[in-house]
């Protein structure tokens, strides 16, 4: 269905745009942060192959793996901010700036979209009811 294969491009651009936010703020230092530039560049790959996936594999399991990452993506951002922070590291605020923001929009459509996707693929597949078993009278 078209519909659907639109929403898995919007899908797709949100997700690789939350991956291209990564893999900047990766190339611009935090590849040097311990467990974190890893973490970083791991969602700029991933991002990239979902959002290649979301458009050519047209299969339940893609959006759900989309659904993942972002909701994976976006539990780091949270804990990132929370007072331990994640894996020894912690972010103030919305710093980096605009990234910090752009990429919690990005995660956050991307996880609307995704939902919806599911949602629509599903009652597309769901078989009409039929009548055959009631008599004809």
């Amino acid at each position: 269905m078209m519909r659907n294969l639109v929403i898995r491009i919007v899908a797709a651009a949100l997700v690789l745009a939350g991956g291209i936010i990564h893999f900047r703020l990766w190339s611009d230092g935090y590849k040097d942060i311990d467990k974190i530039g890893p973490a970083f560049l791991l969602n700029a790959v991933g991002s990239a192959a979902i959002a290649v996936a979301l458009v050519v594999w047209r299969h339940r399991l893609v959006p759900l793996a989309a659904l993942g990452l972002v909701n994976g993506t976006l539990l780091a951002f949270g804990l990132s901010r929370a007072n331990d922070g994640i894996f020894d590291f912690r972010e103030y605020g919305w710093n980096p700036s605009p990234e910090a923001a752009l990429a919690l929009v990005f995660e956050l459509a991307a996880a609307a979209v995704l939902l919806a996707l599911l949602v629509l693929e599903r009652n597309d597949s769901s078989p009409a009811p039929t009548y055959h078993d009631r008599p004809d009278w």
